[in-house]
């Protein structure tokens, strides 16, 4: 089998050279170099192509080179813009062919890779990877003896944190943390602005405008006004009504928040009473009366802050002011002139009376509405996964608060975990982690605009999610017609040719094993928040015959996948993590022993077509990262942006979207504009039953579709629609601001696209169109 693998491959070789096609001879194929390329150079065989194109990683760089006869070459200074540390592509489309050469750009050591942890005889085992070569290793300052193939197993100390370090062959050194899975982090910080302690004074007043206050009256001790031996008086308050309520929250410079409430029309209904005694002995009696305030301000000054991740509050300073003050008695013969006389008395006691009176308002009504921001935070909830039933655990409790800047923060201490992980997972040291604080936000983003509410997210946060989701089993699935409808023999015609041994009455199914989890880097910059990295993943292709009765394994697939990442929120208070680009995939090992023969192409072609399937439905699933929540509200993100001094962390900011706004918005419609097909051309290759390999090129209809989309908004003036999509009922994409949907990489079948529109209101839509289309391989 060995011998028939090379002769195919050097039967493949020969027959491209004696194809019509442009080489590229500089950079070279698989080179690594610690400096940019001085020169690119492309040869042509047959002069020059009609169909030329020249990209450079995502840029289409044809017009910059100098193109003639022979070849097209252009200088290293031109295209450095392109250029990017780690891997690069230069693809060059000719002759209706492709040819690319992958360059490495080597500015960073080494990579760990962690294979497996086995904590019973405290040994890991793994591989180090660098094209520039590797000249030390070590685990936490031991060195690490690597085998021929960089690869090693070694004892490790069982530490909180494990760090490797590792130096190439051009002196670049690099540091690899990993953090045991039982770590807590201080790596989320919540930020309440004043214009989101704004949206508390609404439902402040609202909730006093309805309060039933016999509860604070029924719990105030009586006031004595007057004992002067053979005569006493006393006022207990029977009623109390508050009309017109004005709330006022601001935080102060000095780190507390000035609480105000406001009333017109203040009736406090009171019964005054005593005795007098004569020489017929005590004589009781009692008079109601009603207590009338054109205004009245109270205020005080409310000092927040945790302890034991609950919030505490001292009240200091609390100031009574009234206006135009009004007592109006009851008839009572006998003693009406002298309360007359008296009621000097009664003034004095009743601004003791409104400060107890406020400060129950505070602590019975106030204060647990205030609180909420910092009470409703606490998250303690296990996740159980709808499809097989993995469960996270997630915990962020407040550890800290401060006042500043006409504003709340509050930073919570994480930690997410896998309970109860399954037998087959590999084990793992940990997740990436690196140093650095977890920054708090101030009263606007950086570029300029105040918001509500936000948050900054640590990238060590959503490592130990992402971790946790893999130790889990979210990360590790099965791919088949249940989970993707064109995974079938028919889908997979776009790039397997129509007499391959793979038949119509064949069914497929596929395995996504990783060794390790799924990791995030954040990178500055506008679109993308960083970069999604997946590394050691296992692809193998199943194939059921009748004939032979059961599944067999045709291929697998070891590779490593890097994809740009956005964000956005979900409606239920957790991170989503978008990924809507195509990856960028490293091939790092082929296992092609099957039962019957299958070309290279096949294979690579196997990753490009199904990885764009699977990342969406892999990015719904790591929805692990819990958002800090508010009363009663739902956060609209409007911007995010990365922070930190190391660019460790995502910051989030935008409005609070009251629940009962939402479900009162009127719902938007999404409107399809235009679905614009395009036929595109494939390579695919055939190989016959002594293993020789012919490449054949296809046309695909409908291989690519671009959908555009407007809608209906009901509420324009709260801003623009987000709108979301997800292909064959996979996964959804993120919500976010879209007039043009693009796909390409289909295969072959019928395809169904949901597009769906919802509001700055975050409202819904609930009847979605659905844009249908048919790809086939002409």
């Amino acid at each position: 089998m060995t011998i028939i693998k090379r002769l195919v491959f050097l039967v493949m070789v020969m027959g491209l050279a004696a194809c019509d096609q442009a080489n590229i001879i500089n950079p070279a194929n698989n080179s690594t170099s610690p400096t940019k390329p001085d020169i690119y150079e492309i040869v042509f065989s047959n002069g020059v192509p009609a169909d030329l194109a020249i990209q450079l990683n995502v840029a289409d760089v044809t017009t910059k080179f100098d193109v003639t006869e022979t070849g097209a070459t252009a200088s290293g200074d031109q295209l450095a813009d392109n250029v990017f540390p780690g891997r690069n592509t230069l693809r060059v489309t000719a002759y209706n062919k492709v040819t690319q050469a992958i360059f490495e750009y080597d500015t960073s050591g080494p990579k760990i890779h962690i294979l497996d942890v086995d904590r019973n005889t405290m040994t890991v085992s793994g591989y180090v990877a660098d094209s520039g070569g590797i000249e030390s290793v070590s685990l936490d300052g031991s060195p690490v003896a690597l085998e021929s193939d960089n690869s090693f197993s070694v004892a490790f100390i069982n530490k909180p944190f494990n760090l490797f370090t590792a130096i190439d062959g051009y002196g670049h050194e690099s540091s690899t943390e990993f953090a045991r899975k039982d770590q807590e982090f201080n790596g989320i910080a919540a930020r309440l602005n004043q214009g989101g302690l704004d949206f508390l004074v609404s439902a402040l007043e609202q909730e006093l405008a309805k309060a039933d206050f016999q509860e604070i009256v029924g719990g105030l001790a009586p006031v004595t006004l007057l004992d002067a031996g053979l005569f006493d008086l006393n006022m207990r308050v029977t009623r109390l009504n508050l009309d017109n309520i004005d709330i006022g929250l601001n935080v102060l410079d000095n780190e507390k928040i000035d609480t105000e409430l406001s009333t017109d029309n203040f009736e406090l209904g009171v019964s005054i009473g005593g005795s007098i005694w004569t020489i017929l002995g005590r004589i009781p009696w009692e008079t109601g009366a009603i207590i009338q305030m054109d205004r009245l301000d109270v205020g005080t000054n409310l000092l927040l802050d945790i302890l034991n991740s609950d919030l505490d509050i001292d009240l200091s300073n609390t100031v009574v002011d009234h206006s135009r003050i009004n007592i109006d008695l009851d008839s009572t013969p006998g003693i009406l002139n002298f309360i007359d006389r008296i009621t000097s008395s009664i003034i004095s006691a009743i601004a003791p009376i409104f400060e107890r009176i406020f400060i129950d308002l505070l602590e019975q009504i106030i204060i647990p509405i205030v609180s909420d921001f910092v009470k409703d935070i606490p998250i303690k909830l296990q996740l159980i996964t709808l499809d097989d039933g993995e469960e996270l655990n997630i915990k962020a409790l407040p550890t800290f608060l401060d006042s500043f800047g006409n504003g709340i923060s509050v930073d919570l201490g994480t930690r997410i975990w896998a309970p109860n992980p399954p037998a087959n997972i590999p084990g793992a040291l940990g997740s990436l982690h690196r140093g650095g604080d977890t920054p708090s936000l101030g009263a606007k983003t950086p570029a300029g605009t105040p918001f509500d509410f936000g948050a900054s997210i640590s990238d060590n946060v959503i490592n130990q999610a992402l971790f946790a989701a893999h130790e889990a089993g979210v990360t590790t699935m099965n791919i088949n017609p249940g989970t993707y409808a064109n995974a079938t023999p028919k889908g997979i015609a776009v790039y397997d040719a129509d007499d391959s041994e793979i038949k119509d009455a064949d069914k497929i199914g596929m395995r996504l094993d990783p060794a390790s989890p799924p990791y995030v880097k954040f990178m500055p910059g506008d679109g993308a928040a960083g970069v999604f990295g997946w590394d050691d993943v296992t692809l193998t292709f199943d194939l059921y015959k009748a004939q032979w009765g059961e599944y067999r394994t045709l291929f697998g697939v070891t590779f490593n996948l890097e994809v740009a990442f956005d964000v956005n929120s979900t409606d239920d208070g957790f991170l989503s993590i978008g990924i809507e680009q195509l990856p960028v995939i490293k091939i790092t090992r082929t296992d092609s022993s099957g039962m019957i023969l299958i070309p290279p192409g096949f294979i690579n072609s196997t990753l490009d077509y199904f990885m764009p399937a699977v990342m969406p439905r892999l990015a719904q699933e790591l929805k692990v990262v819990p958002l800090p929540r508010i009363y009663n509200h739902t956060l609209h993100m409007q911007e995010f942006w990365v922070a930190g001094s190391a660019n460790n962390s995502l910051s989030l900011a935008g409005d609070l979207i009251p629940i009962s706004m939402t479900e009162a918005a009127a719902e938007p419609e999404t409107t399809i504009e235009n679905v614009a097909t395009a036929n595109v051309t494939a390579t695919v290759e055939k190989i016959d039953a002594s293993g020789v390999i012919t490449n054949e090129n296809v046309e695909i209809a409908n291989g690519e579709v671009t959908i555009d989309v407007n809608g209906l908004n009901p509420s324009p003036a709260a801003g623009l629609l987000e709108v979301r999509y997800r292909v064959d009922g996979g996964g959804w994409t993120n919500w976010k601001r879209r007039r043009e949907i693009h796909l390409s990489r289909l295969l072959a079948g019928d395809h169904q696209v949901e597009v769906c529109s919802r509001t700055a209101l975050l409202k819904r839509e609930v009847s979605c169109p659905v844009v249908e289309f048919t790809t086939t391989v002409q």
